[in-house]
């Protein structure tokens, strides 16, 4: 949908809430506490409902990310539209441009919806490849020592690339004309490696393509795979990852050019937003209900992933 259109159709909290409570119960309205049909809406505030089972009061927002916000449901729709129409990505700054509010708002806001963008029953078939890239900043030339310090300069020693770097490592699967996984990896060994292929990937009528790194290979033992040597060419017939290392180059670029620097401990968010984007880039229904029927059955996650202090937000990864 359009932003025009979302504005037009959705432009006020009833018929918002109208459409909330519709994807996520359909017909027929749920305790959220015990699944009881058997409640009644609250004359003194209309969003809310009073179960006469369990005899607790519940909303549509129970367990979603739009548990406990203050922002108003137009608002959050005009958030949930621009995020979804912008291809690789729209800062928060931009968002309170957009919508007003303070920035600390849609930075918030905007997470959420990246956690409505989770998608649990991800399983990859076929043709699947497997890469994995490493996030962080942008390598520097070595700087020689002053004669009186025996140590190299950090930022070289932080900013070394590809293997045996120490920025982070986020290892990607890609079904072919399918959809994408990612998960960030602090070690990529073999068993962390074969876990994620296990969690994301079908192992019947499939076939795994990777490059030459040597935990990929023991992963033969559950799966069929395919190898292509990067010392000797980049493709050999269907035997490539030209897939995932081009959704690395999107989200890459797509973290430059919108959000400058991004902290390690968000890094995960940002992957899924890029993730839901990649995989419904050939979706022709409804995106926006279909993102909103999906969001209102993730919990508020991100209470999780607060910081706990200015150090760690310091912790900044680049695109």
């Amino acid at each position: 949908m359009t932003l025009t259109e979302i504005n037009k159709k959705y432009n006020t909290q009833a018929k918002c809430l109208k459409l909330l409570e519709k994807l996520r119960w359909g017909k027929t309205v749920k305790c959220t506490y015990c699944q009881s049909t058997n409640n009644k809406r609250q004359k003194s505030d209309p969003l809310r409902h009073t179960c006469k089972n369990c005899k607790r009061s519940f909303s549509v927002f129970v367990d979603t990310i739009f548990e406990d916000t203050r922002l108003p449901l137009p608002k959050w729709f005009t958030i949930i539209g621009l995020m979804l129409n912008s291809k690789s990505g729209i800062a928060s700054a931009e968002l309170k441009r957009n919508v007003g509010g303070s920035y600390k708002s849609s930075y918030y806001a905007a997470m959420r919806v990246r956690i409505g963008m989770l998608q649990k029953d991800t399983k990859l078939n076929g043709i699947i490849e497997m890469d994995e890239s490493y996030f962080g900043g942008k390598a520097r030339k070595r700087r020689k020592s002053k004669s009186h310090d025996n140590i190299n300069d950090l930022s070289t020693a932080t900013n070394k690339r590809g293997r045996g770097t120490n920025k982070v490592s986020v290892a990607g699967m890609v079904q072919r004309k399918g959809k994408v996984k990612t998960k960030v990896i602090e070690k990529l060994t073999k068993r962390n490696l074969l876990y994620m292929l296990k969690t994301y990937a079908k192992k019947e009528n499939a076939i795994l393509v990777t490059d030459g790194f040597r935990s990929y290979k023991e992963l033969e033992t559950y799966i069929e795979r395919l190898e292509i040597n990067h010392k000797k060419k980049f493709s050999r017939g269907m035997v490539h990852v030209n897939t995932i290392e081009g959704f690395w180059s999107y989200v890459k670029n797509g973290i430059k050019g919108n959000f400058k620097s991004i902290s390690k401990k968000y890094l995960p968010f940002y992957l899924v937003e890029y993730e839901w984007k990649f995989n419904h880039r050939n979706f022709k229904g409804n995106q926006f209900e279909k993102f909103l029927k999906n969001a209102l059955t993730h919990e508020k996650e991100l209470e999780y992933w607060k910081a706990q202090s200015s150090k760690e937000v310091k912790e900044i990864v680049y695109g």
